[in-house]
């Protein structure tokens, strides 16, 4: 839903944050990758665990605080529409007219931003249930999250379509009998035209 920092990074050159991500995660080059990512592609890193080396790195590059938050809060402060992808909104747009139920299923929100930044980014507004596994206390791929969504939605597991960007989600994602679609952010239209058709609506 939201644009990610390798993607935010371009809005920050000569940075420390920039010499950091710019290139990396899922935009790194095939022949130079970011090992790191590649381990939490195969499940060897948790993200929190891939934020937490970022956000040490960024430090030693003089950028700031240790804490992951700060480095997040470099990049996404102030809360602005410019952070949400459009495609993003009109699939939930689309999905809520046809009668779908439509969820945030997230492990970091309020982990990695303030109320107040919550609060401003109104298209959370828009979706019928939001579950924050840092207020939960467990992170995906736990199933207990993903059977919380199901209950708090009121959606059977295998009526559910759930859309990440990690692998090591959408695995647990699936092992529950979830239908999953990948997201990746050098190609997100691809993502939201599978799970239109997943849900029957138009693309």
């Amino acid at each position: 839903m939201l644009l990610t920092p390798f993607e935010l990074i371009d809005e920050f050159p000569g940075t420390p944050a920039h010499a950091l991500l710019h290139g990396r995660g899922p935009m790194a080059p095939e022949d130079d990758p970011d090992q790191d990512w590649v381990a939490l592609q195969s499940g060897e890193l948790t993200e929190r665990t891939y934020w937490k080396h970022r956000a040490k790195d960024w430090r030693a590059l003089g950028g700031g605080g240790e804490q992951i938050r700060d480095m997040i809060a470099h990049l996404y402060e102030p809360a602005r529409p410019s952070l949400v992808r459009a495609g993003a909104l009109q699939l939930i747009h689309d999905a809520k007219v046809a009668g779908h139920a439509v969820a945030v299923l997230t492990n970091d929100l309020s982990a990695f931003h303030t109320q107040d930044w919550i609060d401003q980014m109104h298209v959370l507004d828009e979706v019928d249930e939001l579950v924050d596994g840092s207020i939960e206390g467990y992170l995906k791929p736990d199933p207990r999250l993903y059977e919380l969504m199901s209950q708090r939605l009121g959606v059977a597991l295998s009526d559910m379509v759930f859309i990440d960007d990690q692998m090591s989600n959408i695995r647990g994602a699936e092992a529950l009998g979830i239908t999953s679609v990948v997201f990746d952010p050098r190609d997100p239209e691809s993502a939201y035209a599978q799970a239109r058709q997943m849900m029957g609506l138009g693309v």
